[in-house]
């Protein structure tokens, strides 16, 4: 590729790309022990959020969450992409790359902690709490892991878009709430 890159070149170097991720994930990381772990803990989580979903809030809660699981993608294919940080070991491997958190792990959380916090208190606490624990423990322990890596990236920068995910996203679905109760 020599002089200006041109589209072609980009579809070749992505095609390249996306024959090395797949044989990497089918050599190193599937059926090793972070993969067991990310699935475990995907349906784990799954199937307690299910068990205690509040029935009567499903759209309200499920509605809070998909904000919640749409953003923290859209945030991570940013950060990878702009390499940011990145992830040796993935469930599955497609792009973006960690699924089983963002769009499984994390939104059944916010979930959780949306429907049992009412108040804003309450919640406010909790979340900040969570926004704690996601980045100052879980990061550490995925790095650990070897299942995330930090290229240019550091914890406390996380720490608040935990917390204002969550909040926005409670703020929102409230205002959507009674907006549907007005009309």
């Amino acid at each position: 590729m020599e002089g200006k890159t041109t589209w072609d070149d980009i579809v070749e170097l992505s095609q390249q790309l996306k024959e090395a991720n797949f044989d990497y994930w089918l050599n190193e990381n599937v059926f090793t022990f972070n993969w067991w772990l990310l699935f475990v803990l995907s349906v784990s989580l799954f199937i307690i959020w299910i068990a205690i979903l509040d029935k009567k809030r499903v759209v309200e809660v499920v509605t809070y969450g998909l904000m919640v699981a749409l953003t923290a993608e859209v945030l991570d294919v940013f950060g990878v992409s702009f390499m940011l940080w990145g992830y040796p070991y993935k469930a599955t491997p497609l792009v973006p790359p960690i699924l089983t958190i963002h769009l499984g792990m994390m939104p059944y959380l916010y979930m959780m902690v949306y429907q049992k916090f009412t108040g804003w208190k309450s919640f406010n606490s909790v979340m900040l709490l969570l926004a704690i624990v996601f980045a100052f423990v879980l990061e550490p322990i995925l790095i650990w892991l070897q299942i995330y890596e930090m290229y240019q990236w550091e914890h406390i920068y996380s720490f608040p878009f935990y917390f204002i995910i969550g909040v926005i996203f409670k703020w929102l679905v409230q205002k959507f709430m009674q907006m549907d109760h007005h009309y």
